[in-house]
């Protein structure tokens, strides 16, 4: 686990808790540190969810533990069938997140001494909620991290990876062992993408020009996702199936991999081409995407007649290599529109589209 920015305003979140219920006079400023704990979100978005959720639970705990310390008892037993009740209210409520505080809110309020409950009580109760403003000023002090740019280093780094790996398994150069540990690190890599890229989304802009522009660049980073799990499928297939691939003669061969080469320097250049490290041209981008993509189908589809006539390609399985085909066009189909979304944010909205990432950062 690496130290980062949610740790300390972590730290931060419980100083200002504790320092606020002091201000105010709490007998137990403590509580305030612990809902503070359980409130520290990495976005402000988050953050603001959070705490609204958190407060139903805690009202909802609240009220339950007030309602039987006033008029049933706060025996340990009774606690207990107080707890029961409130789950089985926020799960009613689709409040499962808030089941932890709220259920310390509703112990530590039945906890209080018979006399003069009520006060004790709300007292309680009010520390509790301080921790959770204390918990949102935090975030929206200290700004969040840039997800932006972690988001595309996550990206970036991962499918350099894949394209080399694909380059060397193509080339019979792979080290078995190595690329079977690296694999494992890409899929965690892809997984951790779509969380930052949910972190991304979910930030909020106030200025309707600068939401534009962010709702396009949410749609070319949840393509550029896309094309790293497709490179990734292409990369296991290729994998798998590396034997039935070298049984092919050799022209064949190298038909595939100059289809797969061109396809994994597209994707480079479209990455950099998105933070304005390689130029756009639009005469170019408008002839390529003219192409019919349908012109290399009916070339392999034709290789594939071929191979039922040729008594050499006996031993080929072709259905293993049809999956490795049917991977090849759908990393094509996906590489295909993210060309079209990155030249359409480059060419038609240069001025609202500067990118802010450097590659020699990443």
């Amino acid at each position: 686990m690496k130290f980062g920015a949610r740790i300390l305003k972590t730290g931060i979140a419980i100083s200002l808790a504790l320092f606020i219920a002091q201000l105010c006079h709490s007998p137990s400023p403590s509580l305030a540190g612990i809902s503070a704990i359980f409130a520290v979100q990495p976005s402000i978005y988050r953050s603001y969810l959070e705490i609204l959720q958190r407060a139903q639970g805690n009202v909802i705990g609240a009220a339950i533990a007030i309602g039987f310390g006033l008029y049933i008892g706060n025996d340990f037993i009774l606690i207990g069938i107080a707890s029961i009740i409130c789950v089985a209210l926020l799960i009613q409520f689709k409040l499962e997140n808030t089941i932890g505080l709220a259920l310390v809110t509703l112990v530590i309020v039945m906890d209080s001494p018979n006399s003069d409950f009520l006060m004790v009580a709300l007292t309680r109760f009010g520390t509790i909620m301080l921790g959770l403003v204390a918990a949102f000023i935090v975030n929206l002090i200290f700004l969040p991290p840039k997800y932006e740019v972690t988001l595309f280093q996550f990206i970036y780094t991962t499918n350099d990876e894949i394209m080399r790996w694909i380059k060397l398994n193509l080339r019979h150069a792979a080290d078995f062992p190595l690329l079977k540990k690296d694999m494992k690190w890409m899929q965690k890599q892809i997984t951790q993408m779509s969380s930052y890229y949910e972190l991304y989304r979910e930030e909020r802009t106030f200025l309707r020009r600068t939401n534009i522009s962010k709702s396009r660049k949410i749609a070319v980073y949840r393509q550029m996702i896309l094309c790293s799990q497709k490179g990734y499928e292409l990369l296991k297939i290729l994998h798998r199936y590396e034997n039935d691939f070298l049984q092919l003669p050799p022209e064949k061969q190298e038909l595939i991999r100059m289809q797969i080469d061109y396809l994994t320097d597209t994707h480079e250049q479209l990455l950099l081409t998105y933070i304005d490290k390689v130029s756009v041209d639009l005469h170019y981008a408008e002839k390529h995407l003219a192409q019919d993509p349908q012109d290399l189908m009916r070339l392999f589809l034709n290789e594939m007649k071929e191979m039922d006539k040729e008594d050499d390609d006996e031993g080929i399985d072709q259905y293993h290599l049809m999956r490795i085909i049917a991977c090849v066009f759908a990393y094509q189909e996906t590489i295909d529109y993210l060309e079209k979304l990155v030249h359409s944010f480059k060419l038609r909205h240069h001025d609202e589209n500067k990118i802010d990432i450097d590659v020699h950062d990443i």
